[in-house]
């Protein structure tokens, strides 16, 4: 099933902020790569955004719907420009999107640590390893393009990290 792509060339997209008991966040590490990031992933034709949120989680993090309560949706759709020199082009050489526009959802993991599994999805793996963070240290981390967007959501959610 294809993605869904606007007309201005963004690519919907859902992002996921998993938070445990003690108020960390789940980051992890893009597998090949160096980069830390949060859980995300296109929404295909026809479905929600909380639906496409369910199937990333487990496709990516190996997270049922019955392993996390659903805390917050962002309010809006996030956007970011993808630069040149990361976005795929097309065998003519046009790029296939110029970036993407996200929905948030915060989530409480409500299993224990040992349910998230980053090979539960046998097509391809996304990250390869993991790590609980303090919510002050994504956005500094994540690569320079979506530095603002994380800012941005996690000052939304903001109030959850502080209950």
């Amino acid at each position: 099933m294809a993605d869904v792509i606007d007309k201005n060339g963004y690519r919907a997209n859902v992002g996921i902020i998993l938070m445990n008991q003690h108020k960390e966040l789940f980051f992890a590490k893009r597998r090949y790569q160096s980069g830390w990031q949060f859980p995300q992933g296109g929404i295909k034709l026809g479905e929600t955004p909380e639906n496409a949120m369910y199937r990333e989680l487990l496709e990516e993090i190996g997270l049922t719907k019955n392993n996390i309560e659903l805390l917050s949706e962002s309010s809006h759709w996030y956007e970011y420009e993808i630069p040149k020199k990361h976005l795929r082009k097309s065998k003519k050489g046009k790029p296939f999107v110029i970036g993407q526009k996200q929905k948030w959802f915060l989530l409480k993991l409500m299993a224990s640590d040992e349910s998230i599994s980053l090979t539960h999805n046998s097509k391809f793996q996304e990250f390869d390893s993991w790590k609980w963070v303090h919510p002050a240290i994504p956005a500094r981390q994540v690569i320079g393009f979506k530095q603002q967007v994380y800012d941005l959501v996690l000052t939304e959610f903001q109030t959850f990290f502080n209950q």
